[in-house]
This record gives C-alpha cells, sequence and structure tokens, in this order.
C-alpha cells in the first residue's frame, strides 16, 4: 500500500485536523502555503484569533505596511492605544477593512475614550456581539457639535464595562444601547448601576459584579436572576457576619434554580453554603474562599449530584471532610492559596471524598512530600497534576510518580527541586510535561527526560533560568517525535 501525504488528502479533511491544533500550531501550519492559510484563517478556527492592535509604542508605521496589506479576514480585534496621542482613525480603518465579519471588539486606552469616538466605532460594526470597555467613557469638551445618538446593538450578547462613569452620562444608555444582551460583566456601585442590573436580570445568562461599597450590595441581593448560569461574585466580606445580610444572600441564591457556575470571591459561612447547595442543584462548578467555613460545612456538598470542579482559597480545617459524603462527580480540584491545620490528614480523607479524581492543582498551597507520596500511591483515578508554588516539596516526593498509571498531564511551576528530580522520578506514561520556574534544573538534566518519559508527546520549559536554548536543541535531537516548546519569560 502506498504512503498517503497530507497534501494528498481532500482539503474538506484538513478542518477536522486543524481543530485539534492548539494556537499556536494552527498559526504555523498557516504559514504552509495558501490553501492552508486559508483553512486555517476561515470558519471556526476565526474564535481562536485575535488581532491585537498595541499602538502604545508608536508602532502605527507596522500597521500601515503589513494589515492595510493583508486579505485575512478577523472576526475579535482588541486595541489598545495613549490616549493622550489618540490614533481613534487607525482602529476605524480597520473596522471598515474588515466590514461585516467583526463580532468583538476590545477597546483598552490607557485612560478614557471619548464619548464621540466611542460613538464612531460602534456605528461601524452591527454585527458586534461582544464589547469590552477597558477604561473610563468621557463627556464631549466644549466646541464638539451635537453628536447623532448611539446605534442600538441588537446582536449584542456580553458587555464588559471597566468602571461605571458611562452609566453616568446622559448621552448614553446602555439599557437602550444593548437590549438582548445576556452578560454582563460591572461594578454595582451606583444607582445607574443598579438600575442597569434590574432592567436586564430576568434576561442575564452571566453575571461578574463587583461591589466596592457596601450601600449597593444588599439592593443587588434583592433583585431576582432567575435565568442566570454563571456568577463570578466579589463583595465585601463584612456583609456575611451580619444576621440581617446573611439572610438576604440566602434568599438572593434561592432564587437561582438553573445556576451552574458559581464563583464566591468573598468569605462565605455554612448558612449561606447551605442555601445554595440545596437552592442550585445544576452546580457544576464552584469556587469558594474557605476561612469561614465551619468543620460540617462541606456536608452539604452532597446535594449537589452535578459538581464537577471545586476550587478552594484560603484557610480551611482538616476536620471539613470528615462529616462529607462522597461526591462520585466531582473529578477537579484546585487548591489556591490554601492553608490547612493538617496537611495530611485533609489529603487522607481526600481519596473517599472524590473518589474519582482527575485533575489535582496546588497553587501557593500547604502540600508537602508526605501528602505527595499520600496522592501517588492512593488517588490512582488522577490524570492531570499540577504543583505551582508549593515550598514544602523536594525531589523526594516524586519516587512514587509512576503509581499513578492514568496520569498523563504533570505540570511543575516555581519549586526549589534540584538536578536529582530526574535520577529519582521514575519511569512514567505521562503525555505532556511543563516545567515553569523551577531554577535549580540545568542542561544536564535534560537528557534523563528522554529516559523517565518515553511516551512524552509535548514538552514545555518556560523560564527556567538554567536551562539553555543549547540543552533544548539537545532534547530535541534525543526526542523527536515530542513537540518541545521553550518559553524565557523574565
Amino acid at each position: 500500500m502506498e504512503n498517503v501525504l497530507i497534501d494528498d488528502l481532500p482539503e474538506e479533511i484538513l478542518p477536522l485536523i486543524f481543530n485539534n491544533l492548539a494556537l499556536r500550531d494552527l498559526k504555523n501550519v498557516s504559514l504552509v502555503c495558501r490553501i492552508w492559510s486559508h483553512v486555517a484563517f476561515s470558519g471556526r478556527f476565526l474564535n481562536k484569533v485575535i488581532l491585537k492592535l498595541d499602538f502604545r509604542d508608536e508602532t502605527q508605521s507596522h500597521f500601515k505596511q503589513y494589515l492595510l496589506r493583508s486579505t485575512r479576514t478577523y472576526r475579535h480585534v482588541s486595541f489598545y492605544y495613549r490616549s493622550d496621542q489618540l490614533v481613534i482613525d487607525i482602529l476605524l480603518t480597520v473596522i471598515r477593512k474588515l466590514e461585516n465579519s467583526i463580532i468583538t471588539v476590545k477597546i483598552c486606552p490607557n485612560y478614557f475614550i471619548m464619548l464621540h469616538d466611542l460613538r464612531q466605532i460602534l456605528g461601524l460594526v452591527p454585527n458586534l456581539e461582544n464589547l469590552y470597555i477597558v477604561s473610563r467613557i468621557c463627556p464631549e469638551l466644549g466646541g464638539r457639535e451635537i453628536m447623532e445618538p448611539f446605534p442600538v446593538l441588537r446582536r449584542l450578547k456580553h458587555l464588559y464595562l471597566e468602571n461605571d462613569g458611562g452609566l453616568q452620562l446622559d448621552e448614553i444608555d446602555f439599557r437602550d444601547l444593548t437590549p438582548n444582551i445576556v452578560s454582563l460583566d460591572m461594578d454595582c456601585d451606583s444607582e445607574r448601576a443598579l438600575a442597569v442590573y434590574k432592567h436586564f436580570s430576568l434576561q442575564l445568562r452571566e453575571i461578574a459584579v463587583f461591589f466596592k461599597r457596601d450601600d449597593f450590595f444588599l439592593p443587588f441581593c434583592d433583585l431576582r436572576f432567575a435565568e442566570l448560569e454563571v456568577l463570578d461574585f466579589h463583595s465585601d466580606d463584612q456583609q456575611f457576619d451580619v444576621p440581617y445580610a446573611v439572610q438576604t444572600i440566602c434568599n438572593f441564591f434561592r432564587r437561582m434554580p438553573k445556576l451552574q457556575k458559581l464563583t464566591l470571591r468573598c468569605k462565605v459561612n455554612e448558612q449561606v453554603l447551605a442555601a445554595i447547595t440545596t437552592s442550585c442543584p445544576e452546580l457544576t462548578t464552584l469556587y469558594l474562599k474557605g476561612d469561614n467555613l465551619e468543620d460540617t460545612s462541606f456536608r452539604h456538598l452532597s446535594h449537589l449530584k452535578k459538581l464537577n470542579s471545586l476550587r478552594i482559597e484560603g484557610w480551611i480545617r482538616c476536620d471539613i471532610l470528615h462529616t462529607c459524603n462522597p461526591l462520585p462527580s466531582l473529578h477537579n480540584i484546585y487548591l489556591h492559596s490554601m492553608l490547612i491545620d493538617d496537611t495530611q490528614g485533609f489529603f487522607g480523607l481526600l481519596k473517599d471524598f472524590a473518589p474519582n479524581l482527575r485533575t489535582l492543582e496546588a497553587i501557593e498551597s500547604d502540600i508537602d512530600d508526605e501528602c505527595l507520596k499520600h496522592i501517588s500511591c492512593n488517588i490512582t483515578t488522577l490524570q492531570t497534576l499540577v504543583l505551582d508554588f508549593c515550598p514544602n516539596i523536594t525531589d523526594e516526593a516524586f519516587c512514587f510518580l509512576d503509581r499513578l498509571e492514568q496520569l498523563r498531564v504533570l505540570k511543575l511551576g516555581y519549586l526549589d527541586i534540584p538536578q536529582t528530580l530526574f535520577e529519582i522520578i521514575p519511569e512514567n506514561s505521562i503525555r505532556h510535561f511543563s516545567l515553569y520556574r523551577c531554577d535549580k534544573i540545568d542542561d544536564t538534566a535534560l537528557p534523563m527526560v528522554a529516559e523517565k518519559f518515553p511516551k512524552l508527546c509535548y514538552l514545555e520549559i518556560a523560564s527556567c533560568h538554567k536551562i539553555t536554548l543549547e540543552g533544548v536543541e539537545k532534547i530535541r535531537e534525543l526526542m523527536p517525535n515530542t513537540n518541545v516548546e521553550s518559553f524565557l519569560l523574565f
């Protein structure tokens, strides 16, 4: 049978192949030929690509030289510039060139954007679905002619406002400008902001809200978001210590039966967690702080039959897992900046709490060698392990890593592990291995990667100061079938 080359495949097969590529690889294949470039920058692949125009360092000449001659189509445009050296005409030229293909615009001036300039931009993007304004919207200065009304963006679904300055202007009203949004990311620190949330409350499916002032927190919690599926909630922790406020917060969550993903950037107590778990049965993702949680708090998680991902931050007691029933649906646990009164006791209970755990990520967490050894010998379902900024872990902790027979991804970052890591670590079946800022490892250790990681498909080395480009080239020679990426991000 003759060998089939990729050039022999029908063009309609290429999208199926390219769909499995990372963005970096997709960009690389686009350079092979015109046909591949067309496929890589067309159809659904366009949603992976963002055209970033950064004119904060006087790069307008590159824009004129390359971008205006390009025939590529983009859907997503991010525009960065200095407000004191406004180059809004450049953005308008880009938008006109791309005509009706743009569905996302992200406007990021250093200081502010004038109301008139925003009106010009929005008047050219009738198909806009996502709008990010990462700056203050400022009123017009004296001397400018009366501005035409803002266009109604009927297709807009997602709106992000860095601050509520624009809400205070009479010339623009987002309730009229964006009537069909289902996603809103905005602080709630003024009467107008609260009025906007109230206006859209019955149609919003995603909210990210931050409270800097207490006086708008409880009025917001009196609103009803019956269709809400995703909530990122960042509030003043003091509200959770007042009984009448806690009752209002509990009632707030009781009115969200469709909630699926919840991030609580506040110190909730057991009463609030109980209200959430009994009223939001569709929850699949829960992020919360543990500082105010009592020992029996996690027993309420047994109500969440669909919970797939749990992220915990802050201080937590080991006993919090004692009263828990197993959660078979829980596949991913993220421990971020977490301190535990009994670390070994906590990980000793983890297997029973999450019997089907696949991903464990510990970042700036109180995990040591004994914990990692216990994980390796007992949590045999683990497929992904991420250890970042865990100062109590040494190379000795990795001697049982081969017990994790299903482990396919290992990421190590900011660990003070020496060269002997690759002498101690046993041969394994890991496919994806990342090293980030592991500064005691140098070129001499890299050849052992080929020996200990024989099934490796992807190796990432980023900002490891003692590893040189020569060392990276050597490992590429030793592992020709492995994709080796090296980044110097200092």
